[in-house]
């Protein structure tokens, strides 16, 4: 039977991000797809007086009717989420289709830069904690890890400081961490791993900008590879040069920031999987 993959996150319009960019990414690895949307945008957050509608209504009836259809599905990927009440619709749907073999990935995403997002506040926090001790690998960036961890963000860290950082979010439950954008004391930008027992770092080759959605294509990528058994180490490498590539191709063609990597031109010329 095909792999059929339930998404759960926002839509947004306009601009390569969230479901966007998720959606394409996993029908070029051949997954099927069902799609729940945490919230309808008119474009992502970085535009000024962007529409939102959230859909916590609609996202209990779609797991309802999925149910009566007995869908099954081999991973569930959650993202963005409109507000703090729609985690516990997301561990509803993990405990009625998350069977033994189904793996769970959850990328906690409420911030960037050492601050949360401008539409959550403490209760997310809480909310998402509960959610990530059910991953079976948790994908945040940096600081949504420390908000996660109740650590402070530092511009630079350690190894030691990446060891109590895992330790703690390893403690809420997540079996395996692939932290991004992790500023380390010696490179501008790495990826951290750690299984518990294992913590690795990956330099990544770092372009000084910024792409929005470039953590939602990393999380799809790291998704789409573990499902087909891919080496940890290979992955990691093969997510963060997509990107790196993604990002200077749309650097030297002018595509702004706010609008996300031009990653339908990578999609449509290089092998991913």
């Amino acid at each position: 039977m095909n792999k059929r993959v339930l998404v759960i996150n926002d839509l947004s319009g306009f601009g390569n991000t969230s479901l966007m960019a998720i959606i394409p990414t996993l029908y070029s690895f051949g997954l099927s797809l069902s799609v729940l949307p945490t919230s309808l945008l008119s474009s992502n957050t970085c535009f000024a007086g962007y529409q939102k509608m959230d859909t916590d209504d609609f996202m209990r009836q779609s797991l309802a009717h999925w149910q009566a259809l007995k869908l099954e599905f081999s991973a569930i990927y959650s993202g963005f989420l409109a507000n703090a009440a729609q985690v516990q619709i997301v561990l509803s749907a993990i405990d009625t289709f998350a069977q033994e073999d189904c793996l769970v990935l959850i990328d906690p995403v409420m911030a960037d830069h050492g601050k949360l997002y401008s539409c959550y506040d403490q209760s997310m926090i809480q909310a998402m904690r509960h959610l990530v001790a059910r991953a079976d690998i948790s994908s945040p960036d940096y600081t949504d890890a420390c908000f996660l961890a109740d650590l402070p963000y530092g511009q630079k860290c350690t190894g030691q400081d990446l060891q109590k950082l895992c330790e703690r979010l390893h403690k809420l439950g997540a079996k395996e961490l692939i932290i991004t954008s992790v500023p380390h004391e010696k490179w501008d930008n790495a990826v951290l791993y750690s299984s518990g027992a294992e913590l690795e770092l990956f330099k990544c080759a770092y372009i000084p900008c910024f792409y929005t959605g470039t953590g939602d294509i990393f999380s799809t990528l790291m998704l789409a590879y573990r499902l087909q058994a891919m080496d940890i180490h290979e992955a990691i490498n093969r997510a963060t040069q997509s990107i790196y590539h993604a990002i200077e191709l749309s650097q030297i063609a002018g595509q702004p920031g706010a609008e996300g990597v031009l990653w339908e031109k990578i999609l449509c010329r290089a092998d991913l999987n």
